[in-house]
């Protein structure tokens, strides 16, 4: 186009002499590049010029489509602004819906490019199908149309599907809500490629589903899938949780074994024996063998370790046999990498079992390291149902009981109540008051201990540890049963630690907040959804008589002496009818001296004639102790 001269006025804008080159062209009408570019325009421009036409539309309003920021990278003292002049102008926003419709065609389109229109148009009606499926307020019969509607749609494709992350979710919504048949057709075309599933990041979770909502058949049948390569999806990142999931769930007990057995060496890979129930076992008909299996384990042990996969059960049943038959070098090196893990650790039987070795055989610098770690999850530890275990082997085992009370005894007596409501969190405190009682602990749970503690490098006297421990928890203990005696006596388990406080230690503060909250009239539990007398029931009365016995040891501040002051006629109306009512009032009458004994018998005859028509075998007792 030929260049015309103009002669410049004040009114004409000033435009910049040079464009920067490669510039996306503005808005300007005349340009090329301009979606709206008219072919006559640069002559109807050059003709304008000629005429001298100061009211060139184009020239005049180039300026204004321009915004001045300074210097830009390509483009020094000016931008393209990129929103329209109009609604700029007008100050309108862009309308984001049209925006985002644009945008979701585009994809639409670019995926029909990609595949062939009959692959798209069976994906996009089985995504639909499924958003169908998954409808709360759908009604059973055409969830169940469509859920076969879709399995045809797919049957054959499921293979080439199953990784995808679209329609791995339509399989996972088939696998949740199709009848039995359809799941288990679809897990008949998967099992070939159940591996690679379990590995992808998609596919993973149809293999959860199958497990979840599968038969016993479905599920084994996936488990068997998985022998020969238990150890590298162990050691694989999204893999891991789902074998541990069918470990923990799902697996036999002979499944467990066959998978234990492959960390064993690469014999075991392919074939599997049923008498290998440990390690030891696998050598156990040729010793020359145990130092090869042995390396071979820890190998594989070590390889999940690097991957920071330690929280899962079958590693924890491996790990805790390991460390039983390796040398005490081997041990001593994997305790030390196992010290800061130790709470993950502790979230099973066999891993806390292994953490408790860590405990009893590690050096002192180990020790304070699983203490440290320790300290922040003390109140969770000690309500899990294996963590507190770790907690008791601690308390068992620690010499440095400064450092014990500092890193976890003050913690649980500042949460007494929060902890005491758990039934594990009970027995954590339980141990500390009194360890090693028969009443409130198994017998395998205090030799498994006291075998641990006695094989390993603690050097102080027990009992010494036990009274040093006790002086920081029992304080709190009997400041919050006088406080609030009702919470101490409402549980059976509960009730047992109380029993436990009182045996040890007493005072008449707190056996008097105890008579007054028992001898309410209108004490009462809640137990499988229905409100009982607390007296009738098994566990609490057997805790109330415990409390009578300690009395037999006591001259001042009794119970029952207590229980005589607080005893009122509303009570008594409520305790004589019933058969546990009468013998928890025998059994203070038998455990106090005379004195105590007359004054609770003369309480009681006034209601002599509501003993006389019951039949109760705690009635008659009770009718003849009256007597004499």
């Amino acid at each position: 186009m030929q260049k015309v001269k103009r002669k410049s006025t004040d009114t004409d804008p000033v435009l910049p002499k040079k464009k920067a080159k490669n510039s996306k062209t503005d808005n300007d009408s005349s340009s090329p590049f301009n979606k709206n570019y008219n072919k006559n325009t640069p002559k109807l421009m050059k003709k304008n010029a000629a005429k001298g036409d100061e009211k060139d539309s184009n020239v005049a309003k180039r300026p204004k489509q321009f915004k001045h920021q300074g210097k830009t990278k390509g483009k020094p003292g000016f931008i393209k602004d990129n929103k329209n002049p109009k609604n700029q102008s007008k100050g309108e926003k862009p309308k984001w819906s049209e925006m985002k419709k644009e945008k979701k065609q585009l994809r639409i389109v670019r995926r029909k490019a990609k595949a062939t229109a009959e692959v798209f148009e069976i994906s996009h009606k089985a995504k639909l199908l499924a958003a169908q499926i998954q409808r709360k307020v759908v009604k059973s019969d055409f969830r169940e149309n469509s859920c076969k509607e879709l399995h045809c749609l797919l049957k054959g494709q499921y293979k080439n599907i199953a990784l995808t992350h679209d329609l791995s979710r339509v399989i996972q919504v088939l696998l949740k809500h199709s009848p039995e048949d359809i799941k288990t057709e679809i897990t008949e075309e998967l099992l070939d490629v159940m591996v690679p599933m379990v590995q992808s990041k998609y596919g993973q979770h149809a293999i959860k589903r199958i497990l979840k909502y599968g038969t016993d058949f479905i599920r084994h049948e996936v488990i068997k899938k998985f022998f020969g390569h238990i150890v590298s999806l162990a050691a694989h990142s999204i893999s891991a949780p789902v074998l541990d999931y069918a470990y923990g769930e799902f697996a036999t007990k002979k499944e467990k074994l066959h998978m234990q057995q492959e960390f064993y060496g690469e014999i075991y890979k392919n074939s599997k024996d049923d008498k290998v129930k440990t390690l030891s076992d696998a050598y156990k008909d040729s010793p020359e063998m145990k130092i090869a299996i042995l390396q071979s384990c820890k190998a594989n042990i070590q390889r999940i370790l690097d991957k920071n996969l330690h929280d899962s059960e079958l590693l924890h049943s491996v790990l805790y046999d390991y460390m039983c038959e390796c040398n005490p070098e081997e041990r001593t090196e994997l305790i030390t990498t196992l010290s800061p893990l130790i709470v993950p650790l502790s979230n099973s039987l066999p891993g806390v079992n292994a953490a408790s070795i860590c405990v009893w055989q590690g050096t002192n610098k180990d020790k304070k390291t699983i203490l440290k770690v320790v300290k922040e999850h003390a109140v969770s530890l000690s309500k899990h149902k294996t963590g507190y275990r770790l907690l008791l082997a601690i308390f068992d085992s620690v010499d440095d009981t400064v450092l014990v009370k500092k890193a976890i005894v003050s913690t649980l007596a500042n949460n007494l109540k929060d902890i005491a409501k758990d039934h594990w969190g009970v027995m954590t405190l339980h141990w500390l008051v009194k360890p090693k009682d028969s009443a409130t602990f198994h017998p395998s749970l205090i030799k498994f201990l006291q075998e641990g503690a006695n094989s390993g490098t603690s050097k102080k006297d027990s009992d010494i540890r036990t009274s040093e421990l006790r002086e920081a928890i029992l304080p709190a203990l009997m400041k919050d049963i006088e406080s609030d005696a009702e919470f101490w006596i409402n549980d059976k388990t509960i009730m047992l630690l109380t029993v436990a406080v009182l045996s040890i230690e007493s005072t008449k503060e707190i056996v008097t907040a105890l008579s007054k909250a028992i001898c309410r009239p209108d004490w009462r539990i809640e137990l499988n959804g229905k409100e009982l007398l607390a007296i009738e029931d098994a566990g609490i009365h057997m805790c109330l008589k415990k409390l009578a016995s300690l009395d037999k040891d006591r001259n001042d501040c009794t119970l029952g002496e207590t229980i005589a002051d607080n005893l009122n006629q509303d009570t008594l109306a409520t305790w004589l009818p019933t058969n546990r009512g009468c013998f928890f009032l025998l059994k203070l009458i038998e455990s106090n001296n005379e004195t105590i004994a007359n004054k609770l018998v003369n309480k009681i005859k006034p209601h002599s004639n509501i003993l006389k028509v019951k039949e109760s075998e705690g009635a008659r007792l009770l009718m003849q102790k009256l007597k004499k």
